[in-house]
Parts: structure tokens; sequence; C-alpha cells
């Protein structure tokens, strides 16, 4: 494959134009020698720097930000004198194909040929050589863009050390090459590539004692300098005008122009006593594609974060880690909670781990191995690795890794069977120790990489049972056919290695980015290497387009900025022949511990304080505002703002305290559209999003309020009586053939919808599924455990053992474990299943709910439900005024669909919230439908209740048994309710299906 360029994106060609501009309006005279550039004037033309910003968004207001001559420390003082041009551009909209742009318009233009390109690291630099050197990029910029030239790059690399001899050295021949280039050679573009540290750490550019001379000069930069070059620096933050580094390129270099482009600026501490203040770095500013106009936009991906908790909802408070252990002595051991406070505990053989935490009462160290610790539960910790305290069954990365593949294969799919050429989906981890991945002895069998391999087989094993098409089970099948080559790691220690197949997975994950974004490999057979890791050495300098999940195994060790945290996965993706393709809303899912659950939060915040002040603060609210809104929701204002105040979201100014600005829109959505800044919708935090409200129209309400009433009625759940002795019957075969009783860990096959005790169930609500933890029981324990969720009497479970103990099963003590008996209720709800679809029975109760999902416990209508209930996606706009709901709440496009569609005889319509109308069926669950709308007849006489079940399928034998099971209870449920005088038509809906033509059809049946 090729990667394609594209020639006339507007907000990569107005920086171009931009700098041009003012450059060509700025020269004073033309080279002195072939082997110079043009002279600039002193001071760049004001006028044309003012029309340039001016054309850019820029207005005055924001040039003033400018830091002035007077104002600078002494040490930037006294530096040479240069001109200098800022170009802000946010990480991931294509600032290294801008600048090499930029130097083709000023050849073109003005004739410069001479550029410096300093870089503050070498993977930065690998990868501008690897982009200048590519011929894609040639031909685009001498053909596509009719430049008709080239780049002769000059890379400037460290000599090797060679044993000492006398007499002069030779000067690295890139300087001369880039000295000799001449402009009489038209198509010629002499670029000379370093990294700061060549000029800051040795003496390779700066001794006199070389054996030859370049022109008049011995000092290699002093005839750089000559050149009259002009300077390009990348990643100005890490470049600071008052640092050595800069210090030394403007001293050595002497250039006249420098071009600073960065997401990021440094800032500067000016000022005296009271006036000292920090101000960013920017001299002359003439291009600010900031943070939020790249998300608003679409120019990069939008991110969705989302942090781990523990199974059943519990919010994660603290972890231990094993941080380093002593064989057969003691175990160092840190505990972080979640303020990110941390202490650090010595345990020996024996030690109970209660010493760090309550909740590890009980569990003791049995042994400590040369790399882990062995505990009294039957779990090994390994160095390195972390987990819970109250839910210690279940390794902290373990659950991690869980949760970022099941986001990348939910990603995964969807790219590789989208409409037009599949986008290869790649996955970037960030770990803590490098040695959990290449081991003990770099042979790469660390225990990190091993259980990744587990976790890893066992999830594609779960997509290969979805219906899939031909191409991407194919795809699948050869991944788990050679589940090693689907990952490989680059760590800095690396560069030193020996082993060849470590040195090919660095060569391909540095250098390979074609490779990456390959389906194939150069044979035709399928390339499945699509999951990297790294120790936070693919910062800037490295990146890959179709990185759509970032896992951070590892915490951050600063307060870095989060821009750039999340900067490696930002770029827009190509498909499988090199498209940029950038129609569509990609996200990156960015999977975080705990301790960075306000990332989202904290993100939008450092975005939108970077906005400039030519538009209205995003993080400030004027008293319109607030009158406005206060009006919305009938609320006095004076009362509003107090209630602002006191949920924390602003201060007496009216100005919104930054980490609260994303929790405040979400909860006065009406504000939405009046703050500037981010489109909140593009920093996504999927945590905070199962806790956000939306809210009910009340009067909407009140035309269902009777339908809503009987659906919240329950009913009780039987059989045909014979179902008992049938069970007793059975379940010692059951427990036999399906080999319920293992010491073997269970790794979930099917969707674990939550956990109660550590046992999966099928409550809905989390739809992370984790690795379960072995947790042993006493045998009346267990019993009462499976009792509990199966409805089966102990005596029946008791006799049933005991008769699969004699007809030859083997159980053993430590059988009776959390395993053992998540084992034995889906055996058991599979059995149900398959007997007593057709047999249940459905009996009204005399009981109602006094408090529902909707409704208060006197009757009164809520103001609002938790978004959780009605739709994990949410969509801006505002829905039809017929529907319950003042929000898109959806989980599914059919249901997105649903709630679009305006039906004429439909009086009123809704999502019914989750646990609500709880359904018992013959499953160890409950069941609640979708929709639920009261209809009209097509004379007006009468009502009808429907309620829906939607399936987001395109044909109904794709749903799954299991979910046949739920909708068959559910049938057998409606048609109980309506024999009890209260009619309720229930219908099954798949994609091929629309609403309208359901309800006109039931329509239409009702009037004959």
């Amino acid at each position: 494959m090729e990667l394609k360029l594209e020639n006339n994106l507007t907000h990569q060609t107005v920086p171009v134009e931009g700098v041009a501009t003012v450059v060509e309006d700025s020269i004073q005279e033309a080279p002195k020698a072939s082997h110079q550039n043009p002279v600039l004037r002193h001071e760049l033309s004001g006028m044309a720097l003012q029309a340039v910003r001016q054309k850019a968004g820029i207005l005055e207001k924001a040039t003033k930000q400018r830091v002035t001559r007077y104002m600078l420390t002494e040490k930037i003082k006294s530096l040479p004198h240069h001109c200098l041009l800022d170009i802000k551009m946010e990480t991931g909209t294509g600032k290294t194909y801008v600048y090499t742009r930029t130097m083709f318009e000023l050849h073109k233009r003005c004739g410069f040929n001479k550029f410096i390109i300093a870089v503050p690291t070498l993977p930065i630099k690998a990868g501008t050589a690897a982009f200048l050197k590519e011929a894609e990029v040639k031909r685009h910029f001498s053909r596509v863009c009719g430049y008709g030239a080239e780049i002769e790059l000059c890379l400037l690399e460290q000599q090797k050390k060679k044993q000492k001899k006398k007499g002069r050295q030779n000067m690295p021949s890139s300087v001369g090459h880039f000295f000799y280039g001449t402009h009489h050679t038209k198509d010629k573009i002499f670029v000379l590539l370093l990294n700061t540290q060549l000029l800051t750490n040795g003496k390779l550019l700066t001794r006199e004692d070389y054996d030859q001379m370049l022109g008049a000069f011995h000092k290699p930069t002093d005839a750089i300098a000559d050149t009259k070059p002009v300077l390009i620096i990348d990643e100005p933050h890490r470049v600071e005008r008052g640092g050595k580094s800069y210090a030394d390129l403007i001293n050595e270099f002497r250039p006249q122009l420098v071009l600073r482009y960065g997401a990021t600026f440094p800032e500067l501490t000016v000022g005296k006593g009271k006036n000292k203040h920090a101000v960013k770095d920017y001299q002359e500013l003439v291009y600010d594609l900031n943070a939020a106009d790249s998300f608003n936009h679409g120019l990069i991906k939008g991110v969705a974060k989302e942090h781990l908790e523990l199974p059943g909802g519990k919010k994660a408070e603290k972890k231990v880690k094993v941080l380093q252990v002593v064989k057969g002595d003691c175990a160092n051991l840190k505990l972080t909670t979640a303020d990110k406070t941390s202490k650090t505990f010595t345990v020996h053989t024996g030690d109970s781990l209660g010493v760090i935490d309550n909740d590890l009462d009980g569990v003791a160290v049995d042994a400590i191995t040369k790399n882990s610790i062995c505990l009294s539960n039957g779990q090994e910790k390994q160095t390195g690795e972390e987990f819970f305290p109250d839910q210690y069954g279940v390794s902290y990365q373990e659950g991690m890794i869980e949760l970022a593949l099941m986001r990348h294969f939910e990603t995964e799919r969807e790219n590789f069977c989208r409409d037009g050429l599949p986008i290869k989906t790649l996955a970037l981890f960030f770990i803590d120790s490098i040695e959990s991945f290449r081991g003990p002895n770099g042979n790469n069998d660390g225990w990190l990489r091993k259980k990744f391999i587990e976790l890893l087989s066992a999830r594609i094993e779960k997509e290969l049972a979805r219906q899939n098409t031909k191409e991407y089970a194919a795809y699948l099948k050869a991944t788990l056919d050679n589940i090693e080559a689907s990952c490989a790691g680059y760590f800095a220690q690396d560069n030193n290695d020996s082993d060849e197949n470590i040195a090919n997975e660095v060569k391909t994950i540095l250098h390979g980015k074609k490779e990456l974004l390959s389906f194939t490999d150069n044979e035709g057979k399928p390339n499945v290497l699509r999951f990297l890791f790294s120790k936070w050495t693919l910062k800037e300098g490295w990146d890959n387009p179709n990185v759509f999940t970032i896992c951070k195994l590892r915490s951050s060790g600063s307060e870095t900025s989060k821009l750039q945290e999340v900067g490696r996965g930002l770029r827009l993706p190509v498909d499988s022949v090199g498209n940029r393709i950038s129609d569509s809303s990609f996200m990156l899912n960015y999977i975080v511990d705990f301790t960075e659950k306000d990332f989202a939060n904290k993100l939008v915040a450092e975005i939108n304080g970077e906005l400039e002040a030519q538009q209205k603060s995003p993080l400030s609210i004027t008293a319109e505002d607030i009158i406005k809104v206060a009006k919305m929701r009938n609320i006095e204002v004076n009362q509003f703002f107090i209630e602002l105040m006191t949920k924390g979201y602003v201060d007496f100014d009216k100005n919104v305290v930054p980490y609260k600005f994303d929790d405040m829109l979400v909860e006065y959505p009406e504000f939405k559209n009046m703050a500037g800044g981010l489109n909140i919708s593009r920093i996504n935090n999927r945590n905070s999003n199962r806790s956000e409200k939306i809210h009910i129209r009340k009067a909407r309400f009140e035309e269902l309020r009777e339908l809503w009433a009987q659906l919240n009625r329950k009913y009780i759940l039987y059989f045909d009586k014979e179902i008992d002795n049938k069970i007793a019957t059975e379940l010692p075969l059951i427990i036999k053939e399906k080999q319920v009783f293992s010491l073997q860990t269970v790794m979930s096959s099917r969707k674990i919808l939550g956990f109660e005790d550590n046992i999966a169930v099928a409550n809905e609500g989390s739809h992370i599924e984790l690795t379960l933890s072995n947790r042993h029981y006493a045998y009346n324990e267990f019993l009462k455990r499976a009792t509990r969720h199966t409805n089966i009497p102990i005596q029946i479970l008791h006799k049933a053992i005991c008769e699969a103990v004699n007809n030859g099963c083997k159980i053993d003590d430590d059988m009776f474990n959390d395993s053992s008996l998540t084992r034995l209720i889906w055996a058991v709800d599979d059995w149900k299943c398959k007997q007593l679809v057709g047999r249940v029975r459905y009996k009204q109760a005399n009981y109602m709910m006094k408090e529902t999902k909707l409704t208060n416990a006197d009757g009164t209508v809520k103001d609002e439900v938790v978004q959780a209930y009605i739709g994990n996606k949410t969509e801006a706009g505002t829905p039809p005024l017929k529907y319950l709901y003042d929000n898109f709440a959806h989980d599914s496009g059919l249901e997105l669909q649903n709630i679009k569609t305006e039906i004429d005889e439909v009086i009123v319509y809704g999502k019914i919230p989750s646990h609500s109308i709880c359904i018992p069926t013959v499953a160890s669950s409950n069941y609640s439908p979708d929709f639920m709308y009261v209809v009209k007849r097509a004379d007006g006489t009468k009502e009808l209740n429907i309620v829906i079940e939607t399936k987001a399928y395109d044909k109904e034998s794709y749903i799954a048994p299991d979910e046949e099971t739920k909708i068959s209870c559910a049938d057998e449920f409606f048609k109980a309710m309506t024999a009890n005088g209260y009619t309720v038509h229930f219908k099954k809906q798949i994609n091929s299906n629309s609403v309208k033509n359901i309800i006109n059809e039931l329509v239409t049946t009702s009037d004959k």
C-alpha cells in the first residue's frame, strides 16, 4: 500500500500560505553567494503579518499574547537577532506535512533552498526522515502540488566511535553536502535534519580540527551559518527559548528566520513582584489550529475515555502492586488509594496481607519465588502486577486488558466491515515493567505477554461465535492460528538487543508504518500484527493513524499535557490502500486506571483553557445565559445562580470551575449551545455516561401513565408440576456432561452482564467481561449459593452431586469454587432454556412497586432518569415532541431510528428504562423490553398499547438462543396481562422491519 497525501486541506494550506506571504514581503536582497539563501530584513513585514493573522482568524487581542522583547529574560535577549514565526497545530493534524510544504513554497516564491530541521528526540528524527524519503511524498510535492522540485535530505547522525588516531578527522559528509548545495540547481532543496543533542552534547559540529575546510570555514557550524539558513523547530515545548538547546541552535547556526511548529508551546515567567505571571511563549503567532477546532471540525479523532471499575459496578478505590521480591525472604507491596496517596509494605512468608488493607484479612503469603508471591488463596502475583484488595481475585491488569480488547474488537469489526475498503485497526498498550513483557531473560516470555495472549485467544473465540462476514471471520481465524505474531513491543533497551525476533519487532513498529497498516504481508499471507506494547518510548515523533485504542496499564508519572498523552492515536485513519478517511466521526478508545478517572474533565479543561479571547470564553457564563436557562427550567434567576455555585460549577464571577465544565454541561445541557469551546461530545467519558441524567417530559408521561402502571405490576413465574421431577432426574447428567466441577478458572465465553458475590449472573448493568477469581467454599456454603442462583432446592442439588460422583465424576473439595458455581449456573440456565420454553405460566401478584424508574412513591413523575437506563449512546438534537424524553439516548442505530420516526397515530412513546419491567424468565435473569407506545386506532376512538423489542440484526436467525428464550417468555407474559383485562401488543423488531410498519399493521388489524 501507499499512503495517500491530500493537497487541498484548508487547515494545512492556510499556514503554508501565511508563512510564505510574510517571508516574501520581508525579503531585503537576493543571495550574495550560490550557497546562500536570500537575505531578510531585520524585522518582518508588519502589514503582511496583520493580513495573515486576519485571514487565519487570529484577532488583534490574541496577538497581544506575543512576548515582546522588553519582557524577555536576559538570556533570550542576548541571543543573536533572528526573526521568529510560530505556527500552532494540534497533534495529528499534519504539521510535518505543513512545514515540508512550506519549504517547497518558500523555494518556489522566494528562492530559499537551505533549511535546518531541529527535533528534540531520535524517534521524531526517524519519523521525519522516513516521511521526507518516502517515494509517495516526493511524488506528491513534485507532481501533485506542481512544485517540480525535490528535497535533498542531509541527515546528520552521531559518528560511530573509532580508535583514536593522530591527526585531523573527517567532517560529517552531510554538512558538506548541505553547504555546497547551490541555488543554481533549481529543482533541489537542501535540508539538514538533526536532533538537538548532536549540538548540545558533544563537539560533532563545533570542533575545528577537521582535516578539510568548507569554503573558508574550519568549523561546521560556521559553514552552516554562512548559508543564512531557515531553522524549523519541531515540538517547541521541548526546545524552550530560555534553555540550552535553543541557545545553542541560535548561537551556532545564526538563522535569519526561525519557524516553530507544535501543538504545545512553553510558558515564560515575566514581570516582577505582583506583576509576575506566566505567559505562553508565542512571539509572532501566524496560525492557531487549536485543539477545540481540531476536535470540533473532525480533523482528528474524538476521545472516549474509560477507566476500569470493579465487577458489578463497584468503584475501584484502591489497588495493591507487587514492587519487588527477594526469593524466600520478603516482598515489597504498594497500596494506592483513589486520591493517589500510596504506602509501601514489606511482607514475609506467612504474613497476612491484612496489614495492608482490611479487605485482605484471611489472605497470607505462602511463598516468595524469584519473580512472584504465592498467596494462601491459591493465586500467584508477579512482580509489577496489580490487584484489588476488595476483589483480590481479579488482576487489575487483566481487567484493563479485557476491557481494551472488548473496545478494540468493537471498533475493528466496524472498521473491517464498513462500506468501502476496510481499515486496519491497531491498539497500543503502555506498560510499567519491560520484564513483564520481555521476560526475565529477554526471551519474549514475560507473564504479561503470556496473559495477554491467553486473554486475546479467549476474546477471539468469542468474536468467532458472532455472525461475522466471511472475510472478517477468516481474518480472526488467521489471528488465532498465528496468535504469537499478533503482538509486538518496543522499549528503549531494545536498541541494544541482539535477538533477531525482537529486532524485527522494533523495526516494524518504528519504521514499518505501511506494514502495520496492511492486512497482508509481502507473501500475501494475513498480517495479524495489531497489538503494540511500549513503556512511553513511543511518544512525540511516533504515530500511526490507525491506532484506535490506547490502554495505559501504567499511570502517567507526571502531570504532562493530556493532549500529548493521547496524541499517538488522534490522527484520522487510512484505509487498506492508504486513503485518508475524513468523512466519518472516529473515536479513540482511551483506557486508564481508576486513579485517572477524571481524565476526560481535565482534557476538556485543558483544551478550553488554551482558547484565545477572540471568541466568548468557554469557561464563563454571562448573566444573560443564566437568565435564559433559568427561564427554560422555570426557576427564579437568583435561586438558579445559587444552585450552580452550591454544586461547585461556577464562582461569584460566573466563571466555570475548569475541571467541572464537562459535568456542568451534562447536568445543564441548555448551556451547550451558549458556551463556546469544545463540543463535549468529542471527549466522551464512558464512565460518567452511566450516571448522567436525562429529563422526562412530564406532559408526555401523563399520556402513558396507565400503561406504565400496568407494566410495573408484578407477576409470578411458575411451571408445570412435572418440571421439578424432571430437573431432579436430569441434573446428575448435566453436572457430568457439562464438566461443572473443575479447578480450571472460568474465562467467560458468554456475555457476563453483572456479578453478585463474584458469581457471573445475568443482571443487566456492567458490559465488561472479566475473568473470574477462584474463591473456595465449604460444601454447605456452595450449596446455599447454588440454590440462590438456580432456585433448585438444596436437597435436590445435594442428591444430584452425590449421584454424579457415584457415576464417575471426580469431585474434590477444592472444586467447590467460584468457577464451578458459575459453570453450574450456566448449565442449569441452558437446560431451562431448552426444556421450559412453552411450559411457563405467569400469574399476577397482589403487589405493585411504589417507586419506579419514572415515578416517585407518591405517584408523581420524576424530573429525570439516569441516562444509562435509557441508552449508552447519545446524539445532539431534540427528539420529536411525542417522545417521552428530551434526549436521543439509545443503544443501537435501530433504536435511534425508532426515536426519530414520527408516526401520526402515535400519542406518546418512549424507551423503557432497563431494570424497570422485570419480566421473570426461565433463565436466572429478568427481562425488560425496549419501547412502549400508546397509539390511537384509525378512527381515533380507542387506544392501543404496544411494547416493542428491538434487535439490531438483519435476520431473525441471528438472534442468540438465550435472547429468543427471553422474548418467548415475554410473549407469554403479555398474554397473561391481556388475560387479566389489560391488552398489550408485544412485537419483535429487526433491522428489516420499521416501527412504522409494525404500528400500521397493528392499527389496521385492530380496526377489522
